[in-house]
């Protein structure tokens, strides 16, 4: 009897043991923790997805994710799935937003930011990973804007976050004096119209003509009505320089900088004659008239004839009279040295030759317009 009892005794105690065993091999087991992506594994005493993340030490918030639900049921290599959540913030078009994602890449949450071009522009690469402490970076979205060059319109398509980076985006280079309306630092909208106009200011340098100055002395060793040039005159030159504004190659404006002589003008020295009577010529006989003294520029001078028409009429008068004050015509009666018809036109004093001269002066301008012009008559028809 003691022995079949001893016997069921230690029955008893083994199974009560073998039972303890399985309890305990079905708590104690290993899972798999994916973290973002990175697995790890551990010991967990337990049978929940909330023991396996106890059992790592994992404190998540409301808006991390966990797959299995953390109420779930894990067994010997199972597998948990943590993907936590972090801020993502964007300065999109000058606009902040900000959102929570469990996206590892940039890439990945994008969408939901509400950045569904991928034409957009970012500040960062798009495949950046997001670490637990999130991202914050920029976004320039695709806008239709115009570019004015030179008054032609250039529509084009940029993610060009200000006007400098859309002129660059054109390869546009800007000088230092264009106009850009707006101005460079203007974000870019969506309708933009930005007109460029080309500036160019030069300093420039142009040669001009000094004109040289006559000064005429008189001189009583001169016969009056002569002229002599004792020092040849030459015109100078100066250099003007100009600050010129061209806007779109026409010039808008100049501004006066300085001007310098670069060769100084030789002043031109003329003697101007003032004696009045020269030697005495041979006496004129006048047939029983008066004798006249003088040379043919006294007489010239006298009457006021202009040098410049000596020579004509030297020629004229030599063929009407051949410088003869007394000459008169037996058939016609014309008297005098220009042979006026009649010879009371002259006065009196018909045979002094500076009042022939004065009154011949005087016909020849008022119906040839001067002595050149009566001398080319003469010549064409043989008389004036």
């Amino acid at each position: 009897m003691k022995k079949p009892f001893a016997a069921a005794l230690a029955g008893i105690v083994a199974a009560v043991s073998l039972g303890t065993g399985s309890v305990a091999a079905a708590m104690d087991k290993q899972v798999t923790l994916s973290l973002d992506g990175e697995e790890q594994q551990v010991r967990v005493w337990g049978n929940t997805v909330q023991d396996a993340l106890d059992a790592g030490d994992i404190t998540l918030s409301e808006r991390d994710e966990v797959v299995p639900a953390a109420d779930e049921k894990i067994t010997e290599g199972s597998t948990v799935s943590v993907n936590f959540a972090r801020p993502v913030t964007a300065l999109v078009d000058g606009t902040v937003r900000t959102v929570w994602t469990t996206a590892t890449t940039l890439d990945e949450a994008l969408a939901e930011i509400g950045l569904h071009d991928p034409a957009a522009r970012l500040s960062v690469d798009r495949s950046t990973p997001l670490g637990r402490d999130g991202l914050t970076f920029a976004a320039s979205t695709p806008k239709a804007v115009e570019v004015l060059l030179g008054g032609v319109s250039h529509p084009t398509r940029t993610t060009a976050p200000d006007v400098a980076s859309l002129l660059t985006e054109s390869g546009i280079v800007v000088g230092p004096d264009d106009r850009i309306t707006p101005s460079l630092d203007t974000p870019v909208t969506n309708g933009l119209v930005v007109d460029v106009v080309r500036v160019e200011v030069l300093d420039v340098r142009e040669w001009q003509p000094i004109e040289h100055q006559t000064i005429k002395t008189d001189d009583d060793t001169l016969a009056k009505g002569t002229q002599k040039v004792t020092q040849e005159g030459s015109n100078g030159e100066k250099i003007i320089t100009w600050n010129i504004t061209y806007v779109e190659g026409v010039e808008e404006s100049r501004i006066l900088l300085g001007e310098e002589v670069a060769i100084a003008p030789v002043d031109e020295l003329v003697s101007v004659g003032t004696k009045v009577t020269a030697p005495a010529a041979a006496p004129v006989p006048s047939g029983g008239g008066a004798t006249y003294s003088g040379s043919h520029s006294d007489w010239m001078a006298a009457a006021g004839i202009a040098p410049e028409d000596w020579s004509a009429v030297e020629i004229l008068i030599h063929r009407e009279s051949t410088w003869n004050p007394n000459a008169v015509n037996p058939y016609s009666g014309a008297c005098g040295l220009v042979q006026a018809l009649p010879c009371s036109k002259l006065g009196p004093n018909w045979n002094d030759p500076v009042v022939a001269l004065i009154w011949g002066d005087g016909y020849v301008k008022s119906r040839y317009g001067g002595w050149q012009q009566a001398l080319a008559h003469s010549y064409a028809n043989g008389w004036y």
